[in-house]
């Protein structure tokens, strides 16, 4: 699969008649990394490794096991250390979300699951909002 195939899929996401289906797909994958983000990082790690190496092994010598592939998306979220490369679009796609995502996704993974401070904040300050126009501030 070429690069350029990929162009009508890029397109049909930033699509106007379905910008809010778009907007829901990516409030959701926030959720959802939220919620947990060890398990949202293990699923990345896990599930993106097998895909890469699901991608990459008739075509990358280095990728021979599932393993492989695990390594590379776990290095990839960070350090991006290893000794093996994509060689195949979708390989090269899978490195690139990982790459672009993974720093933030295992710096969260630290985090305690639920709301951060930015949203506890904003909580506070709502109540303290609503309180103030209750007494007619």
């Amino acid at each position: 699969m070429e690069l350029d195939a990929l162009v009508p899929v890029a397109l049909g996401m930033w699509a106007v008649h379905d910008k809010e289906g778009f907007d829901d797909v990516k409030a959701q994958l926030r959720q959802w990394a939220k919620r947990d983000p060890i398990d949202a990082l293990m699923t990345t790690v896990v599930g993106g490794g097998i895909a890469f190496w699901l991608a990459e092994r008739d075509t990358n010598p280095h990728c021979k096991t599932a393993w492989d592939g695990i390594l590379y998306m776990s290095t990839s979220l960070s350090v991006g250390y290893d000794n093996l490369f994509p060689t195949t679009p979708t390989g090269h796609a899978l490195a690139t979300f990982a790459q672009t995502f993974g720093p933030a996704m295992a710096n969260a993974a630290l985090e305690e699951p639920g709301p951060s401070v930015d949203d506890k904040i904003l909580a506070k300050l709502e109540e303290i909002a609503t309180l103030l126009a209750a007494r007619g501030a």
